[in-house]
């Protein structure tokens, strides 16, 4: 009997000064149990040996492909580099602060061939590196006005998501698409650096007709939080609330970006406002920064908002919203009153 053709399958690492990491996870990669995969490695400016380090130790791997950008690009343009380098027919992102089970590449694989004309991105099952009992996320959802959840985070694993299930959006530290997909769809927003990349690609995969699911076999251990861990507050926030806003423009219908869009802001201007009263002065600027930013770069937040709107979009809001989206909670004017209160515990388990 013939054994089935494994698709070849194109794995992105991008690295910045994450040397400490790139030996288990590396290792871990290249022993997956899976034949047909290549290994971009794209590293985006790093100072500290990082590139001297992978190819002395694994520079000899024919499967291992190695790139240098000359600075820091950021998350979404540092993997759009590698895109360019691969060859496989399905692009897996996967951050270099992760450790992967050796099954990991083969189940993500079975679930996406299993249904190949609706399936276009998955999640694997994040666990934190330090306590591996313990859920990184179990894929993502955005209430209306585009707050974030993970789903399961900080969560013992007791096997409550341990079905394959439709989620919003893939977390960025392992995920797989097809490379159908992405030219459907496009590619990161160069723009947004780091922060909603993921999930302003994952609303574009869903507005084009396909599905997002969470394959809880495909086990990926991260180290959350080591990157973000060096990111000061106001450059974090800043980000944040900028990118929450150009997806939000991007890819809603008209009726509802207006709908939704003047809540978002009213709720960043007042956070604003209570951040420089509790004398957090620099963060409160950043937001108000982020959101200035979309009004001077409303010619190139518009121009990708039609190219969603005219040239990607077959699926209407309603369907998405209704599926894979949480209500918000509390509903707005509420919020207003307890801004800190994004999605009580009973809610982060499921979507509407």
């Amino acid at each position: 009997m013939k054994m089935e053709r494994q698709p070849m399958v194109s794995i992105i690492i991008l690295n910045y000064n994450g040397k400490q990491f790139l030996e288990t996870c590396l290792t871990s990669v290249i022993n997956a149990d899976y034949s047909n995969f290549e290994v971009i490695f794209v590293d985006n400016g790093s100072t500290d040996g990082s590139i001297g380090f992978v190819k002395e130790r694994f520079g000899k791997n024919p499967r291992l492909k190695i790139f240098r950008n000359k600075e820091n690009l950021g998350f979404a343009e540092g993997n759009n580099v590698g895109v360019k380098y691969t060859s496989g027919e399905y692009i897996v992102f996967l951050n270099n602060d992760t450790e992967v089970d050796p099954k990991w590449l083969k189940e993500l694989i079975n679930v996406v061939k299993s249904d190949d004309h609706r399936i276009g991105a998955a999640q694997s099952k994040l666990l934190l590196m330090d306590d591996r009992k313990r859920i990184d996320c179990a894929g993502g959802f955005i209430d209306h006005y585009g707050y974030a959840n993970e789903r399961g985070h900080g969560q013992i694993d007791k096997g409550q998501y341990d079905k394959i299930e439709e989620i919003f959006y893939a977390k960025g530290a392992g995920f797989i698409v097809r490379r159908k997909i992405l030219k459907e769809v496009g590619l990161f927003d160069p723009k947004s650096f780091m922060y909603y990349d993921e999930t302003d690609l994952c609303w574009r995969i869903w507005l084009r007709g396909y599905r997002i699911v969470f394959v809880p076999k495909s086990i990926v251990y991260h180290a959350a939080g080591s990157t973000i861990s060096r990111i000061r507050k106001p450059v974090k926030r800043y980000f944040l609330t900028r990118n929450q806003m150009t997806t939000l423009i991007k890819n809603y219908n008209s009726k509802n970006v207006l709908k939704y869009l003047a809540v978002f802001i009213t709720l960043e201007l007042r956070k604003a406002v209570l951040l420089m009263f509790r004398r957090d002065l620099a963060t409160g600027i950043a937001t108000i920064k982020a959101l200035s930013w979309n009004l001077f770069n409303l010619k190139y937040v518009w121009k990708k908002r039609q190219e969603v709107q005219l040239l990607i979009r077959k699926v209407p809001d309603a369907m998405i919203m209704r599926k894979v989206m949480l209500k918000p909670y509390p509903p707005y004017p509420q919020r207003l009153i307890f801004p800190k209160s994004h999605f009580p515990k009973e809610t982060l388990a499921k979507p509407n």
